[in-house]
């Protein structure tokens, strides 16, 4: 379980930023490889946000204090014996993921000037991955990278992958059974993803109606919404009462477009970025009634559920008992109204995240064992299995070439009651 909370925000914020289209691995020289590892020391890199940066932009979160749970988390682990007999040395750098310079000094720093071995959670891993050959975990924003490029190891699997497997979930409940489907992407360039949905879907012998994608440009939000009614009609018009909106466009682009235009067409809807539709959902408050019959899933178990869970409860008394006057209070629970829940207020996430990155690069470099290299960790990597990480409802297990586990997806609901995202079961009553 890995926990992004206002990371998620910003992965929302930035893509809409014209100003990132520049390819953030950009130039450099690159890092030797196997760096930052000595048969006493692992040098780790933290990219952390620059939270301070943002709210001079008006983008105000409150994620904990991540230097607290990192000064305190490895401090922990190094007092009982570290990795494999080495100790942790982390090393910080802030990172304005609204700037693509503050990214690329953030990944020149840490690779070039700190030598890092491993990059932890940083908003763009390409840098890390590509122009210094530095192993990543639980990269926030990951892009197409060559088959050379260093691998990024996340208990997320990437949204082709994921797709495949929230689809045959969504067919085990029901949701296809009668129904007509309509496939639609946002303006947000998500026509790849969309058309391999289609093939998943056919492979599950899925009834698929039409495939539609907005063609408006993305930063024109009438346009776009224009395009997508439009789209509506047609589906409402070949008689589809299933629409699976693709990508995190889609998810945002279809319940904005028809509350927008009052529509008198809500067939039931899946949203396949669980990201995305949980962020507008949770801006809205209610305010959208288009959200009243989606469904969507998440590949991690709710963030309450994940707070209770033994060994991130323990990491939560590390942090607390080094900092005590750090104000870390848990996720809101199931029945809390989102009225009452301040998605931009997630004092947990540090304590979530850093217990649950650490504890994966800590099973990895165990296993690779004490000749710590690029490859031995990537092979190492490749091999976890039935390894059970804090925050986590199942046992995780990589495979070749496979750096992310293939586990079972939590479906979601939404509760007019609650008007907020809640486990599908919840919603009998909401």
């Amino acid at each position: 379980m890995v926990v992004r909370s206002g990371l998620t925000f910003i992965a929302g914020v930035v893509v809409l930023n014209a100003s990132l289209a520049v390819d953030p691995a950009g130039a450099g020289a690159p890092s030797p490889a196997d760096q930052g590892v000595t048969s006493t020391t692992i040098r780790i890199g933290f990219p952390v946000i620059d939270f301070p940066a943002l709210a001079a932009v008006g983008v105000h979160l409150n994620d904990g204090n991540w230097q607290h749970a990192i000064n305190a988390l490895t401090a922990s682990m190094n007092a009982h014996g570290g990795v494999d007999g080495r100790k942790i040395v982390p090393y910080v750098a802030l990172d304005d993921p609204a700037l693509t310079s503050s990214s690329l000094a953030a990944c020149t720093q840490l690779t070039e000037d700190d030598h890092v071995f491993v990059a932890i959670a940083p908003v763009y891993p390409d840098c890390y991955q590509t122009t210094h050959d530095t192993p990543v975990i639980d990269g926030v924003l990951p892009g197409a990278l060559p088959a050379d490029a260093a691998v990024d190891f996340s208990l997320t699997p990437p949204d082709e992958v994921y797709d495949r497997i929230q689809f045959a979930a969504f067919k085990k409940a029901g949701i296809f059974k009668g129904k007509r489907v309509g496939i639609y992407y946002g303006a947000g360039g998500d026509a790849a993803e969309a058309h391999l949905v289609q093939s998943d879907l056919k492979k599950l012998h899925v009834d698929v109606v039409q495939l539609a994608g907005d063609a408006a440009p993305p930063t024109d939000t009438p346009a776009v919404d224009l395009d997508t009614q439009t789209i509506a009609l047609r589906f409402k018009s070949e008689g589809v009462n299933e629409v699976v909106a693709v990508g995190g466009s889609g998810a945002t682009d279809w319940p904005r477009a028809l509350d927008g235009n009052q529509s008198t067409y809500r067939p039931p809807w899946i949203a396949t970025n669980y990201t995305s539709i949980s962020s507008d959902v949770a801006a809205a408050q209610g305010a959208n009634p288009y959200f009243d019959n989606v469904v969507t899933s998440d590949p991690s178990p709710p963030l309450y559920q994940a707070w209770q869970d033994p060994p991130i409860q323990k990491c939560y008394q590390i942090v607390h008992k080094a900092y005590p006057s750090d104000h870390i209070s848990p996720p809101p629970g199931p029945n809390t109204p989102a009225a009452q829940a301040n998605s931009s207020n997630a004092p947990y996430a540090a304590v979530m995240s850093v217990c649950a990155t650490l504890a994966i690069f800590a099973a990895i470099a165990d296993h690779a064992g004490k000749n710590l290299t690029v490859a031995s960790f990537t092979k190492a990597g490749y091999g976890l299995r039935n390894v059970t990480l804090p925050g986590s409802s199942e046992s995780v297990s990589f495979g070749p070439n496979q750096p992310y586990p293939l586990g079972h997806p939590h479906l979601l609901v939404y509760s007019t009651k609650l008007g907020t995202l809640v486990p599908a079961p919840a919603r009998e009553g909401g």
